[in-house]
């Protein structure tokens, strides 16, 4: 009588395991690509923020800086600037269970210092981010850097 409960019980056990086993896997890969939804949308964000910026602080004349912090997600690949046609580009690399996702706004004005701000190896993160407006060569352009602290 007693092997025969103890028999049925590691049946239940069993079976209520073999329900929740596979609902726990796939309750961590839901998990890990909302993550990866989360960095997109942050380094959506975070470019968006950054030309806006950049257009504002081009448009109140030279001399003119301003300050910001950003969220840099975990899986940014590239974070940086570049000039493009008659103004300039902020571009973002972004890693996604897609693959990598290209994000880039344009701005109104040249970039004096186009380059890289970020990349994989000081992803993931609070950065500060200065953009400052410059006269140079008779056209206004914007500086945009990181700076610590």
């Amino acid at each position: 009588m007693k092997g025969q409960i103890s028999t049925e019980l590691m049946v239940i056990v069993a079976l209520v395991l073999l329900i929740f086993i596979p609902l726990l896997v796939m309750v961590y890969f839901k998990a890990n690509e909302a993550n990866q939804q989360i960095g997109s949308y942050q380094a959506e964000l975070a470019v968006f923020r950054i030309a806006y910026l950049a257009n504002s602080v081009g448009s109140l004349g030279t001399n003119t800086s301003i300050t910001t912090d950003i969220q840099v997600p975990k899986n940014v690949r590239y974070f940086g600037t570049n000039n493009s046609g008659m103004g300039g580009e902020i571009t973002m690399l972004v890693d996604t269970t897609e693959g990598t996702n290209d994000l880039s706004t344009p701005i109104k004005y040249v970039i004096a210092n186009p380059g890289k701000l970020a990349d994989q190896t000081n992803a993931g993160g609070w950065m500060r981010v200065r953009i400052t407006s410059e006269y140079i060569d008779n056209q206004a352009r914007l500086r945009i850097e990181k700076v610590s602290g």
